[in-house]
């Protein structure tokens, strides 16, 4: 149990800090926290987006949010650790203007593999807990991503609002659902929530503005949450804090909490280096931009002797021209373009090194979470697949033992299916196939090794998978 009154008596001089309106109102002010995970386990899976090895990284993109919190005004950035000494010393070679306070994480009551994506962000919710106990009356609590930057200071009557409910959040929810289809992060959402929801949003994980009251209500969601998540993390479509804290939030929305949207009002951005969903224009608005393709930058900016917002947004804006005539390309090779130029006995050397056990495809998106949550509690390696195209792309990148598909594909033939999901390069190892379809009535699938109708109980489905896997 977290002992708050030590951690208080810890740390008071870091919590007294309040940002009065600018306007010079004489209405009570609102006490702002900022404050930023730097959890560090060397063997652990970081972030996809971090290409630099070294995990005080993360420390140095801190110290650029920190000064950019500063120059617009507002309070010094707070870094929660589990390794508060190393991260002290590490800050020494930086001037005490620019450095951020630190708190030591209390020992954390949450586990899950180390190989679970954005590992360390999972324990955002063991900062917001801890340093929700250390509040006092009319602050808030910013929880930040440490690659973000502040372009300009938050607007007063933003904050009175987030005050008055208790929260204000990041919803991106058009974002994640336009990119990974609204049924799928529906179900993921539901799948963690343990629930149909209401009005399902995905809120983005680098910014959360919480009262202490809010933070109390919605840790034992997110708790419960996590538990759930944690069985079911290899079948999701996303591994991180988002997750679990969304499916939460999710839940206090629907026994009526309001939560103030702080995108709308531009409090915040996420900003995709070459992306152009929406105007470069737009983000130079925001008080805070989210930056999780040029994390190099900021880190860069750490080791400089002064800070300068304009010096960075110049390199923002030359990344974006200069990514934006490749983002297109990109996200087409992702999902499109077929291995070329790679010999055959190389190319099935790859793919039996990085086999997967199955591949479910189900365009339904989520009739068969059940068989994958059986088939992953059965020790196996399990991918899933929404649409054709990611199937596609997962097949051939894992080169699957077996396929449990969901009807209806398009084809019921399984030699057509397979050459459409494999392509012109064929596979190395045939994998087994098995049907099992959306209605009882369908007998059409040929070339299938296995097929079942809907009535079948999945038991049955996960049984077939087992026995195709047997060697030999």
């Amino acid at each position: 149990m977290l002992d708050a009154a030590r951690l208080r008596n810890d740390s008071v001089p870091t919590f007294k800090q309040m940002f009065p309106p600018s306007s010079g109102s004489a209405r009570r002010a609102i006490g702002i926290v900022p404050c930023a995970l730097v959890y560090i386990e060397t063997d652990s899976a970081g972030s996809p987006n971090c290409k630099n090895g070294d995990p005080f990284c993360y420390v140095d993109q801190a110290i650029t949010l920190n000064r950019s919190l500063k120059a617009v005004g507002l309070p010094t950035l707070t870094i929660a650790t589990n390794v508060r000494d190393e991260v002290a010393k590490y800050l020494d070679k930086v001037d005490a203007r620019s450095r951020p306070h630190l708190v030591q994480l209390a020992q954390s009551t949450m586990s899950l593999p180390k190989n679970t994506g954005f590992y360390a962000a999972h324990f955002k919710l063991d900062m917001m807990e801890q340093l929700g106990a250390m509040l006092g009356e009319g602050e808030m609590l910013m929880v930040l991503d440490t690659d973000m930057l502040a372009l300009r200071t938050m607007d007063d009557e933003l904050l009175r609002r987030c005050a008055s409910t208790g929260v204000g959040a990041f919803d991106i929810s058009d974002q994640e659902f336009s990119a990974y289809g609204d049924a799928r992060v529906t179900a993921d959402l539901e799948a963690v929530a343990g629930t149909r929801l209401q009005n399902p949003r995905w809120f983005g994980g680098e910014v959360l503005l919480a009262s202490a009251g809010f933070i109390d209500e919605l840790v034992p969601y997110a708790h419960a949450c996590f538990e759930r998540y944690r069985q079911i993390a290899p079948e999701l479509n996303h591994n991180g804090d988002e997750a679990f804290i969304s499916a939460a939030l999710n839940l206090l929305a629907d026994h009526g909490h309001q939560i103030i949207d702080l995108g709308v009002h531009r409090a915040v951005g996420r900003h995709w280096s070459g992306n152009t969903h929406r105007d470069l224009r737009w983000f130079k608005g925001c008080s805070l931009l989210h930056l999780p393709g040029c994390k190099r930058l900021l880190e860069r900016q750490a080791r400089r002797r002064s800070f300068s917002a304009a010096h960075v947004w110049r390199h923002l804006v030359l990344m974006h021209e200069l990514n934006r005539t490749v983002w297109p390309l990109r996200r087409w090779v992702r999902t499109q373009v077929r291995p070329r130029h790679r010999p055959r006995a190389r190319h099935a050397a790859a793919k039996s090194a990085t086999r997967v056990d199955v591949l479910v495809f189900d365009p339904d998106a989520g009739r068969l979470s059940l068989l994958v949550s059986r088939l992953t509690s059965r020790g196996m390696e399990v991918m899933s697949a929404v649409t054709t195209e990611e199937a596609r792309c997962e097949a051939r990148r894992l080169n699957p033992r077996v396929i449990v598909s969901s009807s209806p594909v398009g084809v019921a033939d399984a030699g057509e299916f397979l050459g459409d999901v494999f392509g012109e390069s064929g596979y190395s190892n045939r994998p087994v196939t098995i049907a099992f379809s959306t209605d009882d009535a369908r007998l059409d699938w040929v070339q299938w090794d296995r097929w079942f109708p809907r009535s079948t109980d999945p038991a049955e489905v996960v049984d077939a998978v087992t026995e195709a896997l047997r060697p030999g």
